[in-house]
């Protein structure tokens, strides 16, 4: 039997992070090296140990830099190290945004019909695994996979507590125009109140900002 792939978990929940380990562990193909609540403390494990074969990151994290942040340096100071990404979010810009860090593959923890292990035994096997759709969520009556492009970064910045005026500024639009982007997606959803809108679309990972996912880069 050959040895089995040494795994580096990154998870600031411990809850998710357990099941993931309770899965895992059971595995003979693979053994856990570390199990760890901050995805910058995968990327100290690896400077003072022999890199892993596989690191399994989630994208939110509540302190330090981000999971996606983390997977790219991680590929980039590692090449050889397979990279999985994980979430609950619903956010599909993140497939876009893992691609282009070179990580090989792409996991919703709750959308997903295949199991985490079935990912790492393809991934492990020379597969790059990526949904090959959106998560079947609903922002109101309006599919979370019919937003377009500009319509999410809305969102978003709405979910930044910016105003039109200033979503405006950031997007180089007029005020009109994003009254205009605002006013379509209430009448899509069926969600009338702007606070209502942020607050399920943040619920549902499908607003998450750029800035709220890095929040804690600028100190570190």
């Amino acid at each position: 039997m050959t040895e089995p792939y040494k795994i580096v978990i990154a998870d600031d929940e411990m809850i998710s992070r357990g099941y993931m380990e309770l899965f895992i562990k059971p595995s003979r193909r693979y053994e856990i090296a570390a199990s760890l609540p901050f995805a910058s403390d995968v990327l100290a494990w690896c400077r003072e140990n022999t890199p892993p074969d596989l690191v399994i990151l989630d994208v939110m994290m509540a302190s330090g830099i981000d999971g996606l942040t983390a997977a790219g340096e991680i590929k980039r100071r590692y090449p050889r190290v397979r990279v999985i990404v994980t979430t609950s979010m619903a956010d599909t810009d993140w497939l876009k945004k893992a691609r282009e860090s070179g990580v090989e593959s792409f996991w919703f923890k709750t959308y997903s019909s295949m199991s985490l292990l079935e990912v790492m035994d393809r991934t492990m096997a020379g597969e790059s695994v990526y949904p090959g759709s959106a998560p079947g969520v609903a922002l109101g009556a309006l599919p979370a996979a019919e937003l377009t492009v500009r319509q999410r970064e809305v969102l978003r910045l709405m979910a930044e507590g910016l105003s039109n005026r200033e979503i405006a500024e950031r997007l180089y639009l007029s005020p009109a125009t994003v009254k205009d982007y605002l006013d379509d997606l209430m009448e899509k959803t069926g969600i009338h109140s702007r606070t209502a809108m942020v607050a399920q679309a943040s619920r549902l990972g499908i607003a998450v900002s750029d800035a709220d996912r890095m929040k804690d880069n600028s100190t570190k």
